[in-house]
């Protein structure tokens, strides 16, 4: 193999560890718990991927050890896995869970039955790249070898990046889609074929659908903003995550109204007042598509007009109303009033509502 062709492969693979790494942290604050996991989960299922594929290319028979084909069970989350993190929504059931997981339990099963069965070793590999023998003909599996699942697959794969497609309608989730498609179709194929086939033009075909993939990721997620997200779940109809905890901390209005009262309020004094995580802080916010800032105006406001109806401003003026409430001039608090009401403050301080 040229020195050129296996460097690049490995570089590739060896990308995809930090990429997983900033795919997983990116999407750590996405409303729903279910679609964190999946974008997780289509992360390790990336990596699986990618080295299992990379490292058979290059005949690697120390990663094979290790990854194959235990790790292929991995491959077998990538298509349920992709398919919420893309549409961005729970399942309805746990059965309906089982039944997206049961291609990898499967997968798994079959895998660690076969570790005690007939264990595989370096010499295997590195007699079978001597050979013309198959690598999905080594491990023993639940179907007799590895043949079946390798070609289900893709289909498996597409089928629910297919499926995705067709609720979303995004063109970006589009050009991620079909680079992934190709790699796996790919990887099908170069498991399929024998382990001595000549591969040529594979090596920089898949390193560059790889290094292209990885581009395209980061685009979206770089762009995919909680605004889009909002958006998205409008027009697939995606109830919103419920927050029952959050709802009766802003409802009780004695608390929340003291609490955002301070002129130094942030987001993490706000979750240690009302002992709720700031990630579920930041969830909530997501999915009202509306930032701390908005949040913290509408309740100071809301606390104004409670003050005003209580007959504060005949006892008090303008700039104490508003230092009161959190802000430090009264222009600051005209300006939250409007954004807030979409009224301006003209004609209030008398006191009427």
């Amino acid at each position: 193999m040229d020195l050129l062709e296996y460097s690049v492969l490995r570089l590739s693979a060896a990308f995809f560890i930090p990429f997983a790494l900033y795919m997983i942290v990116k999407t750590a604050r996405r409303p729903d718990t279910m679609e964190r996991y999946a974008w997780g989960i289509t992360a390790l299922s990336l990596v699986a991927l990618t080295w299992l594929l990379n490292g058979y290319l290059n005949e690697n028979s120390q990663l094979l050890v290790f990854m194959w084909p235990l790790f292929f069970g991995f491959c077998g989350l990538l298509g349920p896995a992709y398919y919420f993190a893309l549409v961005g929504h729970r399942t309805r059931n746990l059965p309906l869970a089982i039944l997206h997981l049961s291609p990898a339990i499967f997968i798994f099963t079959s895998s660690l039955i076969s570790s005690f069965i007939q264990p595989l070793n370096q010499e295997d590999f590195t007699e079978l790249f001597l050979s013309s023998n198959k690598i999905i003909d080594l491990p023993w599996s639940l179907l007799g070898n590895q043949m079946l699942t390798v070609l289900i697959f893709p289909i498996h794969f597409l089928g629910y990046a297919a499926a995705a497609l067709a609720r979303t309608r995004d063109r970006e989730q589009f050009f991620i889609t079909l680079s992934l498609g190709i790699i796996v179709i790919l990887f099908s194929v170069v498991y399929l074929l024998p382990a001595n086939a000549e591969r040529g033009i594979l090596y920089v075909a898949v390193s560059l659908l790889e290094l292209g993939l990885m581009f395209l990721f980061i685009r979206f997620l770089e762009i995919d903003s909680p605004r889009i997200q909002f958006e998205r779940k409008q027009k697939l109809n995606i109830e919103p995550q419920d927050y029952p905890d959050i709802e009766v901390f802003l409802s009780d209005e004695s608390t929340s109204h003291a609490v955002f009262a301070r002129s130094k309020v942030n987001l993490e004094r706000l979750a240690s007042e009302s002992d709720i995580e700031v990630m579920r802080w930041r969830n909530y916010l997501s999915d009202e598509n509306q930032s701390f800032s908005d949040l913290k105006k509408r309740i100071r406001i809301r606390y104004a007009k409670q003050l005003i109806q209580e007959g504060y401003l005949k006892s008090y003026t303008i700039d104490s109303l508003a230092e009161t409430i959190g802000y430090s001039s009264r222009t600051s608090f005209y300006s939250s009033y409007k954004e807030v009401t979409g009224n301006s403050w003209e004609g209030k301080a008398t006191g009427e509502n």
